[in-house]
């Protein structure tokens, strides 16, 4: 998924997490959540939480990561994944 796409969702998604602030989630649980985000929908598939991550950065990343910004800090990596709400 396009950059653009993947920072266009970040305020969305950052409403959203609000109420998860200081929680951990899994993919899985971050999947379910971004799912319900208007407009999304089918495409939370391509919406990672690496991509909103302060602790990492990868290709196609929104540009909140490794910034202040990000929504998200990854605590264990494997599987699951897990990360914890910022």
């Amino acid at each position: 998924m396009a950059w653009g796409f993947v920072s266009m969702t970040h305020e969305p998604i950052r409403q959203l997490l609000i109420p998860y602030r200081g929680t951990e989630i899994t993919n899985r649980q971050w999947n379910e959540l971004v799912k319900s985000v208007p407009g999304i929908g089918s495409k939370a598939q391509y919406i990672h939480p690496s991509d909103h991550c302060s602790n990492m950065n990868n290709a196609g990343a929104c540009d909140c990561a490794e910034t202040e910004r990000a929504l998200v800090k990854r605590v264990r990596s494997g599987r699951p994944s897990i990360y914890l709400v910022l």
